[in-house]
């Protein structure tokens, strides 16, 4: 009998590679059609400053020509133009460094309290290079989508923290030494003679403090704009970005700031700069910020890193607290000042109630990190129609989303978003993860907005001094999905009206207009 032949080795067989791959520049377009433009940007810039635990954040229209003649490579020349800077005073870590070199994976995906687990993550992976101290950075995504978003304004973003420049060139064809697998480099500008021999490269990071000598306690990113010529080329975007359209975005910004900054945990201001041709440092435009941030201040603020921590399994926490919002606009000499003055409630629920027990469900089974918190916010300066728009209600998840609640309160929470950040998830068709982010969303506005709304309105009710003010803020009308939930649940309020010595109760979505006729004739307390 015949022995067997052996089996060839793979070695043997021709093996022809034939894998899947990501063509960067299209994933990037595909993000860019979802991903909308305008202040978003901006806002995505501060939510990263605000996860890194920065508390200033500057946002610069440079408007500077730097020169070409010693950069890195001569492709880069067309980049030495105007840009956008936009510092924070937070330092990339190791960690953040080695964060963004994992290959579809964030340290921020894990934390529940970190704003930026919101969507998907960029991944890294870095080698050795000898030149000049260079490390390669190749990656499919950049720290999440919403950090894709800058690919609006430019092709080429690049920043300085500690002893590091980096710089991405998703599409390989400006930086020197890079491919599609690494399209990417970093810099120690320090120990290196980068500096010295490459001045107009990383002449233009001199700024806020950055000298591109010794390293830099923040971190300053640099995105030159993408004009008409570099449009005919790119394959990321055919979005021309003017200085105009810059310095629109930035009077729009410091327009919404009170929003942008209402329910950050760590940034307490932002500020808009322009720095002309001729000047030699940048001139503030605009700022909106935390008015006395106080040590107290700072910590209700910051609850949401410190209830996760010390939450009893049997009880909710909740946190009051009122704060100023402060916004100057500056016009040669003269500034233009207005305060505007919130309350807020903001509550964890318990890891024993029925959406803690969801949350532990979701993170056990389906490696969902979700945290029961939410806050609820009014606007309580009584400036008649100077606040109108502070009382349109908005939902947000730290920052806000375009999604107007109808509601006179703005309402933030852990809610389950899309990608794209253009509205949280809802609706009774869906199945499967859709369904837990859609049930967990309800959940949220069932367990922990509506009692803290509650709370609200309790507590703000000894705080006014106008009747008109007070119960402008108590929903009226009809609501859409998913914000009707609230209707339902919204628990029925007590509030003793100390003049006619007895209780009135008052349901707060349930035919309010003619249950508050009831209330109005006696004096309000």
């Amino acid at each position: 009998m015949e022995s067997p032949s052996p089996s060839p080795s793979p070695e043997s067989i021709f093996l022809e590679d034939l894998g899947q791959k990501v063509d960067l520049t299209r994933r990037i377009r595909e993000v860019l059609l979802n991903y909308p433009e305008g202040t978003t940007v901006l806002k995505e810039l501060i939510q990263n400053a605000d996860d890194a635990g920065a508390t200033t954040v500057r946002l610069c229209l440079d408007r500077r020509l730097h020169g070409s003649d010693s950069l890195l490579s001569k492709a880069l020349a067309p980049w030495q133009g105007p840009s956008l800077l936009a510092y924070n005073d937070a330092v990339f870590t190791e960690e953040d460094f080695v964060s963004i070199s994992r290959i579809r994976g964030s340290s921020k995906h894990g934390q529940a309290s970190k704003t930026g687990r919101f969507g998907c993550v960029f991944g890294f992976f870095y080698s050795t290079l000898w030149l000049l101290s260079l490390i390669e950075f190749g990656f499919e995504e950049l720290v999440r989508v919403g950090f894709n978003s800058v690919y609006h304004l430019t092709d080429l973003p690049s920043f300085v923290s500690g002893k590091y420049v980096v710089l991405f060139d998703p599409q390989g064809i400006f930086l020197p030494n890079v491919s599609a697998s690494n399209p990417g480099k970093r810099i120690d500008y320090v120990s290196s003679s980068a500096i010295s021999v490459y001045r107009d490269q990383f002449l233009p990071y001199r700024a806020f403090g950055c000298d591109m000598k010794k390293p830099f306690s923040g971190t300053l990113f640099r995105f030159p704009l993408r004009n008409a010529e570099q449009v005919a080329t790119s394959k990321l975007s055919r979005q021309e970005y003017s200085e105009d359209d810059l310095s629109s975005l930035l009077v729009q910004l410091y327009e919404e700031g009170v929003f942008t900054l209402l329910f950050l945990k760590s940034v307490l201001r932002v500020e808009m700069y322009v720095w002309d041709a001729q000047d030699s440092e940048p001139r503030k435009l605009y700022s909106c910020s935390v008015s006395f941030a106080s040590d107290d201040i700072v910590r209700h603020r910051q609850a949401v890193l410190r209830f996760p921590k010390s939450v009893n399994s049997t009880e909710s926490q909740v946190d009051c607290y009122s704060v100023d919002f402060v916004r100057e606009a500056l016009t040669g000499t003269q500034a233009e000042k207005r305060t505007d003055s919130f309350y807020l409630v903001q509550a964890l629920a318990s890891t024993s109630s029925r959406i803690g027990k969801f949350a532990a469900t979701a993170s056990k089974e389906y490696d969902m990190h979700l945290l029961p918190w939410a806050s609820v916010a009014a606007c309580i300066t009584d400036n008649s129609e100077q606040n109108d728009a502070l009382r349109v209600g908005q939902a947000f998840c730290f920052l806000p989303l375009p999604v107007r609640t109808g509601l006179s309160v703005q309402v933030n929470g852990y809610f389950e978003v899309s990608s794209n950040r253009r509205g949280i998830w809802y609706g009774a068709d869906m199945d499967r993860s859709g369904k837990i982010r859609s049930v967990w969303n309800r959940l949220l506005l069932e367990d922990v907005v509506a009692p803290a709304f509650t709370q609200l309105l309790l507590s703000i009710r000894g705080l006014l001094e106008s009747r008109k003010l007070y119960y402008s803020l108590w929903p009226n009308g009809s609501f859409e999905e998913p914000w009707n939930i609230l209707v339902s649940n919204f628990q029925i309020l007590r509030i003793r009206e100390s003049t006619c010595h007895h209780w009135t109760f008052l349901s707060a979505f349930l035919e309010l207009s003619s249950l508050l006729a009831q209330i109005l004739s006696c004096r309000f307390c």
